[in-house]
């Protein structure tokens, strides 16, 4: 296991067929994200995105994974955006700007940390920061992923 943890964090391409490409289907476990503002709608985001991402399935337990993605985030409102310099309240003139962040770690079955990533949202920060944020963190999950080599099997199963 020591091989293959080395191989994640140095990032070494395998060479081979991407996860999708190969056919390989990952099981994963999304567990929780904390209790922060924001948090339930950024692993609501995160689950939905890994739904639709070929060679992953999203399990409803731990004990069927694969793998279990756990993490942490929070969302809030950092400033407010308008073209009115004479706007002083918040109206439907005015639009939100969004900051957060989205730390997330992918764990092997015996609860070794394999993968972590934290995204951040982009600078104008609009209204769909949780979904972007999901996105790239998939984004570069599938990477990661992709440069792992198989698991190796378990001790006693032929």
């Amino acid at each position: 296991m020591a091989g293959v943890v080395g191989c994640v964090v140095l990032g070494a391409a395998t060479g081979g067929p991407t996860l999708a490409e190969s056919g390989r289907r990952e099981a994963i476990y999304v567990g929780s994200f904390g209790d922060k503002r924001g948090a339930d709608t950024l692993r609501q985001d995160l689950v939905e995105v890994l739904k639709h991402t070929p060679g992953l399935a999203v399990v409803d337990s731990a004990d069927k994974a694969d793998a279990v993605v756990e993490g942490a985030g929070e969302v809030w409102v950092k400033g407010y955006y308008t073209l009115n310099p004479r706007q002083r309240m918040v109206s439907s003139e005015v639009r939100r700007v969004y900051a957060g962040y989205l730390s997330i770690e992918l764990k092997d079955k015996h609860n070794a940390t394999l993968w972590s990533y934290q995204a951040t949202p982009k600078p104008e920060g609009g209204e769909d920061v949780p979904r972007w944020m999901a996105t790239q963190a998939v984004k570069k999950l599938l990477v990661a992923l992709d440069n792992m080599p198989p698991a190796p099997p378990e001790r006693g199963a032929h």
